[in-house]
């Protein structure tokens, strides 16, 4: 006879940590901590054994419960299965219930019986909102508004838990009732892109009730409630928490665009910012929540340990900066036998100061067989006239017509360039950049010695203005010394450095992945081309090239500021937790130090500058070295915190316009 197998019952490891969420773990684990650490004043066993149930356990038991009692929208919903959530098949379920009960169950005895009875009853609500917010019949989920009000307290609980398990005499209402609106606007927030699936399988929630368009509104007022209350009742350092609090509020703005429910999918992008968003978020809440309470003691000792940090991020710089040059070097020219023929595309919009040198720098190239195919987007008649002046057949001057509709105007552009060009190696060269004599022969030697099918090269700052010198040369101080970009190159096609001043290619390889026409509506459709071609496998190299090109920039600060908000967020793939990661990040590790360098020298506090200088001069050496290597003016490198700092800032304005003022939705992501 016949025995069939049986069949498994058993949740997987991978299904167990999926089901809680690790990502989300901080969004509970941490609210714990800090109230603990407030209450008692120091971490014990206890707060650790506390720290660690409001890790994994507490969040098994929260998700899990939920996923049992929601499969059957699960199953239709795309955000399952990643980041944002498991899927356990349903003959799992009974044991997976069996198996949330026995893992929560000794800890739950433990904190109760190490508790007070304050902290007991609480400890009984986090339990009871646990299973009421999913489980029949009380099924708070699919109460509109009590949906949003059950969830938010998933979070606040565990820290109001912790500053009564902690000891404390008293509860810091105004911060719990911000933190409640951060929890129900979130709940709302992450119930828009659930609005298909839930309606599909018939479950009610504040979204489905509402509608996106309301659900917005509802969401965006208590993030706005949150950061107000942080303001007005902890100010001077509410100032601080509120600024940050404020990307909540923005990432719900920019998805206030897709106000038909027909769209509410789109609100998955906004759901995933959030996630990575929290992270940002609680790690500088808590850094300003410890160092206004002092919880651990430090008093003064605080300026020794930042000090101490920023010496050791300047050690781990300079260790960057040398591995990101050595990997970026580029190879040896070596003496060619055959001089392909190279076709060169520029097209210039905004750049009238500098066209002039640019156009002439080619004409003035050492190399004997190459075009130059060049269009004038703006219909300036001073860059117009600039390049009707020049008299050589090589340079061959296009009229460019109005894009279709679909297409930004510089990818356009490119595509009728690299259609009427004719080599096998083309060049996409910026307007404001020029090529020194021997560029064109390296750059034919590159393609000559290898396999490579696009490179992309770096040139040298000029940074002739003041503007110029105090923002621009930053970029290359950026991208050498604050993260690995010579790894992710290599590594990560998502993530390849590209450069677009100066991009060459074979003709072929890029012509079959559509060449300009498959980001035609991309606002960088040379750094885009340049990822793409990276993503589908072709061989792409980006090199140092200081001694080859320099770059002109615009030289007036207005012009600087329109061309950072057009380039600046793209480059960073449209990514706002990244940008926000990039923006806290570089402000705190580029002119915070200076800044508490300078206040503690003026109060007369000189315990710990000693150490501080000494990180800050490192600091500045690390900057020259980039200085040197990129062939920039000492302005740039002196000046680099304020530098650093107004170029983050323009980041956060690119997002903006990109976000809210131009709408590239309508092209990219409306239905």
């Amino acid at each position: 006879m016949k025995i069939e197998a049986t069949k498994n019952i058993r949740p997987s490891f991978k299904e167990v940590l999926m089901t809680s969420r690790p990502f989300s773990w901080p969004n509970t684990a941490m609210p714990f901590f800090v109230g603990y650490a407030i209450g008692h004043g120091a971490i014990t066993l206890s707060g650790i054994i506390g720290i660690i149930y409001f890790c994994f356990f507490y969040n098994y038991l929260m998700y899990g419960v939920n996923d049992i009692y929601d499969y059957d929208s699960d199953i239709k919903n795309p955000r399952k299965n990643s980041i944002e959530g498991g899927l356990v098949d349903k003959s799992k379920h009974k044991m997976m219930f069996y198996l949330i009960i026995g893992l929560n169950l000794p800890f739950l005895v433990y904190l109760l019986v190490t508790g007070s009875v304050l902290s007991n009853i609480v400890i009984g609500l986090i339990v009871f909102f646990a299973f009421s917010y999913s489980m029949r019949p009380l099924r708070f989920k699919e109460v509109p508004i009590l949906d949003s009000v059950n969830s938010s307290l998933h979070f606040v609980l565990p820290l109001v838990f912790g500053l009564l398990y902690g000891g404390a005499s008293s509860l810091p209402w105004p911060a719990i009732i911000a933190f409640f609106c951060w929890g129900a606007a979130s709940q709302a927030l992450g119930s828009i892109p659930d609005i298909k699936p839930d309606r599909s399988a018939g479950i009610a929630s504040i979204a489905t009730k509402l509608g996106s368009k309301f659900t917005n509104t509802y969401s965006l007022l208590l993030y706005s409630l949150c950061c107000l209350i942080a303001v007005v009742f902890y100010f001077p350092w509410g100032l601080l928490a509120g600024l940050i609090l404020l990307v909540y509020p923005l990432n719900v703005l920019f998805f206030r665009k897709f106000r038909s429910d027909a769209n509410s999918t789109q609100y998955r992008r906004a759901w995933k910012n959030f996630i990575w968003l929290n992270l940002i978020v609680g790690f500088w809440l808590s850094q300003i929540l410890l160092f206004v309470f002092d919880t651990f003691g430090l008093a003064r000792l605080r300026t020794i340990w930042f000090a101490g940090f920023i010496l050791g991020f300047g050690i781990i710089q300079l260790a960057l900066i040398s591995y990101n040059y050595r990997k970026l070097a580029r190879p040896k020219s070596k003496r060619l036998g055959e001089l392909p023929h190279i076709d060169i595309l520029i097209h210039s919009l905004g750049d009238k100061d500098n066209i002039a040198s640019t156009i002439l720098a080619l004409i003035g190239q050492n190399y004997p067989h190459f075009d130059i195919y060049y269009a004038n987007l703006d219909n300036n008649l001073q860059s117009q006239k600039i390049a009707e002046g020049y008299q050589d057949k090589r340079l061959h001057i296009l009229d460019v017509s109005k894009p279709p509709a679909g297409w930004a105007m510089q990818a356009w552009a490119s595509n009728l360039l690299f259609k009427k060009s004719k080599s096998s190696i083309v060049v996409l060269l910026g307007a404001d950049t020029i090529l020194l004599p021997n560029t064109l022969s390296v750059i034919a030697s590159i393609f000559d010695a290898s396999t490579t099918e696009l490179v992309s090269l770096l040139p040298a700052d000029q940074n002739k203005s003041f503007w110029q010198q105090l923002i621009m040369s930053q970029e290359h101080y950026l991208l050498f010394g604050m993260y690995p970009s010579a790894y992710l190159t290599s590594k990560r096609p998502e993530l390849a450095t590209a450069y677009s001043s100066l991009l060459a290619f074979r003709r072929a390889p890029v012509a079959k992945l559509g060449g300009f026409e498959s980001v035609k509506n991309s606002p960088l459709e040379d750094l885009d081309i340049a990822n793409k071609a990276k993503r589908a496998g072709l061989n792409t190299a980006f090199y140092c090239a200081s001694d080859l090109a320099i770059s002109q920039n615009r030289s007036d600060f207005g012009e600087l500021r329109k061309y950072n908000e057009q380039r600046l967020y793209p480059s960073l793939r449209f990514n706002m937790p990244l940008s926000i990661a990039l923006i806290t990040g570089g402000i705190f590790v580029t002119s915070l130090p200076i800044v508490l360098l300078t206040y503690l020298l003026a109060i007369g506090q000189y315990e710990g500058t000693i150490l501080l200088a000494i990180g800050c001069a490192l600091m500045l050496s690390n900057r020259l070295i980039v200085m040197f290597k990129s062939k920039q003016s000492i302005t740039g490198a002196l000046l680099y915190p304020i530098g650093s700092l107004l170029i983050l800032i323009e980041v956060v304005f690119s997002m903006i316009k990109y976000e809210l003022k131009s709408p590239r939705w309508k092209s990219r992501y409306e239905v």
